[in-house]
């Protein structure tokens, strides 16, 4: 996770949205690992309260990367209603887990 994650979550959407690419499951699946990693918050809330403030501006790329799935969740519930059955699995466990928020 980088400061630029939250920024390509809209790319990997479209990419996922079109039907040609050969890729869509993979990038759906990359999309929820996206809004699933919790390393730097995870990494601030084991370190020494003295340093944890180091790993703010890290924390928030990722909480700017989860709202960025957010932000497309109209478009995950357009692809868990695809042709494709892989497709379809892929979306339904990504709107699972945003669903839940």
């Amino acid at each position: 996770m980088s400061e630029v994650t939250p920024v390509t979550v809209p790319f990997l959407v479209e990419l996922a949205g079109h039907p040609e690419s050969q890729c869509r499951v993979e990038v759906i699946d990359l999309i929820t690992s996206i809004y699933k990693t919790t390393q730097w918050a995870d990494a601030s809330a084991a370190a020494d309260p003295r340093y944890r403030s180091v790993f703010e501006e890290k924390v928030a790329w990722e909480v700017a990367a989860k709202d960025a799935v957010l932000a497309h969740k109209q478009v995950v519930e357009v692809l868990a209603r695809d042709a494709d059955r892989g497709v379809v699995a892929a979306a339904s466990r990504l709107l699972s887990l945003l669903s839940s928020c």
